[in-house]
């Protein structure tokens, strides 16, 4: 276990994570965590965030058809800047 403490930046309060304990969670500056307070202790804890292939895995397969109107849509021609 790590002792931090908090300080002062600009108008917010934080602390530094430890490189080793970032690196064992996967975690990186700009990964979502979820904050809780239990029983006193402020407890921290990473948010799940899935892929579009995680999400779509998951998916009945029978939804994922193309419709009619999606195969025309995707032969319309661009008309702006979408690619």
């Amino acid at each position: 276990m790590s002792t931090l403490a908090i300080r002062q930046s600009g108008g917010a309060s934080i602390i530094s994570i430890p490189k080793a304990v970032l690196k064992s969670l996967k975690l990186h500056v700009g990964s979502p965590l979820d904050l809780s307070v239990k029983n006193n202790k402020i407890i921290l804890t990473p948010v799940e965030t899935l892929t579009l292939e995680e999400v779509l895995a998951g998916s009945p397969k029978k939804k994922l058809k193309l419709t009619k109107e999606d195969k025309m849509w995707l032969r319309t021609p661009t008309v702006g800047k979408e690619f």
